[in-house]
């Protein structure tokens, strides 16, 4: 299944990064951006997992993770490309099939 670039495009900018990440990594405010214990790996301090919400992406200093709530689903919980994509439209009320 092809999704054209505008669909995702929409899709992602309709799932803010810091509700789709703040679902399984709790985060703080610091100014613009938000903070939390890298997922994906054994992260002892906060701040190395950094959340941008006006880019709507995610960034670990400390292992290099970085990514779209896309790639932070893919990631993060295991899915595919498609069932990223699944999860995000479901989750968010926007038809995929």
């Amino acid at each position: 299944m092809a999704f054209p670039p505008s669909f995702i495009d929409e899709l992602t900018a309709r799932n803010p990064i810091e509700e789709v990440v703040g679902q399984y990594v709790t985060l703080k405010r610091s100014g613009a951006n938000m903070f939390g214990l890298c997922p994906f790996h054994d992260d002892q301090h906060m701040g190395s997992f950094i959340v941008y919400p006006r880019g709507n992406c995610y960034r670990c200093f400390a292992c290099e993770a970085k990514g779209d709530s896309i790639k932070f689903l893919q990631e993060h919980c295991k899915m595919d490309f498609i069932g990223a994509i699944r999860w995000l439209g479901k989750h968010y009320g926007i038809s995929v099939d």
